[in-house]
């Protein structure tokens, strides 16, 4: 199952759940209008976290969603290690193995194991679900965690130690339980990276996670119990054992079918349709969830980290002497010594490079890190293929061709593990494994197969297909390309596509409001205007342009390849704002170190009016650059825009309240004086 499709859909419905748990409430301030500044503090919160050191973020983040996904593995695996006895007896004459059962004190100390490790995993849930405290869970979660991990790996070793090879053979069940005692030691072991980071104090004392990320734990609960109690519907219909009726609902619901196991009865087959197509959604839910939620966070954590690492490059570059392409100059201008907006200019060209440097550096490293964690579940699965069916005559070659075949689903049946070992062994495998390649497909697209597709698609407009610019357009920009001017993909960057059907949808509903709110406040500008109020209509007319200006960057949110607007745009932007980019006073150089905290307090300047305020002076090399961040530029800029809009209605409000409240007062007082 390399693809399920569901990973656009599964991001969408994330993003629509946290939002709706998490809606955004803007403060207000009692005290003077800050404008520009408070557009910033808002945003610089994001870049500030993306400044940090990644290992806490795979502390806070990356290890409480391994621990949640892997837990619940665990526990199944300590349930089927009870579901069957550790050891049986070979019969001379070919009929069926015969079980050998186990003494009762295993059988105690096993139950007595999956009892910490469930009240564990449940201390856990509740604490993603924020109904325990993490001070309180966490020490529950851990300790029993390592409690069971211990008495399962006291038990197997003694219970190993007295049985003779000669007597009994080991079952499927006792290697279970080896794989759940690996993984409870595990997974606790990271938890006290997690506990670490947050007692001293590098995070917050809660998981970090969303509430999306919550619900994978209770996804991987959910397609585990439908694996343990569709195994167990199986081993009663085609009369199999339960352990090999778990192979086999793993291979089917992974969509490999490997085929040493297959229903025969009417029924079975009759319940296959039901039985895999819900698996199959089930899976495709957990791997968009891991794609979308896990693997999305990660790469704006890396691509943040990279375009600070490009950012700091470039400027050592240039404070050392060497010279830029655009000319850059890291020093502020304010004596006037040169053109500031052309400064300024160069600024942001050199910015937008470092950015164009860090994405494509960030696509092609996640690449390297997914195919590096394909190869090792390929090489690793295979060499522990190889050991467990050596004895029927396995060579290396044999073991990495039949996980390559898994990993890709392929699943051709003509060799597959018999060994007792190897068919636990790859119920763990496949269900870690099969979801790399999709990760692994899914970096590639957005690397290799797309610079196939561009170049295949510019080629054909050259040649045969028909395209939106003539032949020489083409031309030309293949030769500007070539010369390192342009490309096909800056021209692909300004076509902006209309989103999908659900972002028409609400862009429509969102135009329909902004334009009956454009033509109320034109309706009270022209009143004001009547009136000759010079101040008001000025009011309404600015709350016009910001209403006209977020009703095309909702579109421009909303399109697809995502905006980019020139230097020129950002500045009639940024004056919309509150801030000019003419004005070198409110303009910083571009600081080597990038300031980790919320705020500057040595970098502000006094504004030229009461509306602009106390403003911060920055850089658009520097992390309070609208440019830094994991933000798509018209994003940024609408969620400033529509801020602005919301405070300067409230300020209109309270304005006009004030204005009620003292014509109250002076009518009182008027008729105090009648009387």
């Amino acid at each position: 199952m390399n693809d399920p499709g569901l990973d656009s859909t599964i991001g969408q419905e994330a993003t629509e759940v946290d939002g709706h748990v998490h809606n955004r409430e803007i403060e207000s301030t009692d005290g003077p209008e800050l404008g520009w500044a408070d557009d910033l503090r808002v945003r610089e919160g994001d870049v500030a976290e993306s400044l940090k050191p990644a290992r806490w973020w795979i502390a806070s983040t990356a290890i409480p969603l391994t621990a949640g996904t892997l837990g619940p593995m665990a526990n199944a695996f300590s349930i089927c290690s009870l579901t069957q006895d550790w050891t049986y007896r070979l019969q001379p004459d070919g009929r069926p193995p015969e079980d050998i059962p186990d003494q009762s004190w295993v059988i105690a100390v096993n139950a007595i194991s999956l009892a910490f490790a469930l009240i564990a995993n449940f201390a856990l849930l509740m604490n993603m679900a924020r109904r325990i405290r993490f001070s309180v869970s966490q020490p529950i979660v851990i300790i029993g965690w390592y409690i069971s991990s211990i008495m399962l790996i006291c038990l197997l070793a003694v219970f190993k130690s007295y049985n003779d090879p000669k007597d009994g053979v080991l079952t499927q069940a006792y290697y279970y339980g080896v794989l759940a005692a690996a993984i409870y030691f595990f997974i606790s072991s990271l938890l006290l990276v997690t506990v670490y980071g947050a007692y001293k104090g590098h995070y917050e004392k809660e998981f970090n996670l969303t509430t999306s990320q919550r619900t994978l734990m209770l996804q991987t609960i959910f397609f585990l119990v439908y694996l343990l109690a569709g195994a167990a519907v199986y081993a009663h219909i085609e009369n199999w054992r339960y352990l090999n009726a778990i192979y086999w609902a793993d291979f089917t619901l992974l969509t490999i079918g490997i085929g040493d196991f297959y229903p025969s009865t009417h029924l079975g087959r009759g319940l296959l349709f039901p039985f895999a197509m819900g698996g199959l959604l089930i899976i495709g839910l957990i791997i968009g969830s891991i794609r979308s939620l896990m693997l999305q966070k990660g790469r704006q954590k890396l691509a943040g980290r990279i375009t600070e690492k490009t950012r700091r490059a470039l400027l050592k570059r240039v404070l050392a002497g060497h010279k830029h392409p655009l000319s850059f100059s890291p020093n502020t201008n304010e004596d006037g010594s040169e053109d500031e907006v052309e400064r300024r200019r160069r600024e942001f060209l050199a910015m937008r490079q470092v950015r164009r440097i860090a994405e494509l550096e960030q696509k092609w490293i996640s690449l390297v890190i997914s195919l590096t964690v394909w190869m090792m579940f390929w090489l690793l699965g295979g060499v522990a293929f190889w050991r467990s069916e050596r004895d029927r005559g396995w060579t290396y070659f044999q073991a990495l061709y039949f996980s390559y075949t898994s990993l890709l689903t392929i699943g051709y049946g003509d060799i597959y593990p018999v060994n007792n070992w190897a068919k636990p062994f790859f119920v763990f495998w496949s269900l870690l494994a099969v979801p790399t390649v999709t990760i692994f497909i899914s970096n590639l697209g957005d690397t290799i197969v797309r610079g196939i597709r561009n170049a295949t698609l510019y080629l054909g407009e050259l040649t045969i297909l028909p395209g939106e610019q003539s032949y020489m357009d083409r031309f030309k920009d293949l030769l500007r390309f070539a010369i390192g001017e342009r490309g096909p993909e800056d021209t692909d960057e300004e076509r902006q596509q209309e989103g999908s059907e659900p972002n028409r949808e609400r862009a429509r509903i969102v135009e329909q409001a902004e334009s009956v709110m454009e033509q109320e406040e034109l309706q009270e500008e022209e009143e004001a205007r009547e009136k000759g109020d010079i101040r008001g209509e000025n009011i309404h007319h600015y709350q016009y342009l910001l209403m006209h200006e977020i009703r095309k960057l909702f579109t421009y949110a909303n399109s697809e390849p995502p905006k980019r607007f020139s230097y020129e745009e950002w500045a009639y932007y940024l004056k919309l704002l509150g801030e000019d980019e003419s004005v070198a006073t409110f303009h910083r150089a571009p600081p080597l170190e990038a300031d980790t905290t919320s705020t500057q307090q040595t970098e502000y300047s006094e504004g030229e009016n009461e509306s602009h305020g106390k403003t911060p002076k920055w850089s658009w090399m520097g992390n309070r650059s609208p440019l830094m961040g994991d933000k798509e530029e018209a994003e940024w800029l609408l969620e400033a825009m529509s801020e602005r809009l919301e405070r300067e209605l409230k300020k209109q409000r309270d304005e006009t309240q004030s204005r009620l409240r003292s014509s109250k007062g002076n009518r009182k007082n008027s008729q105090d004086k009648n009387e």
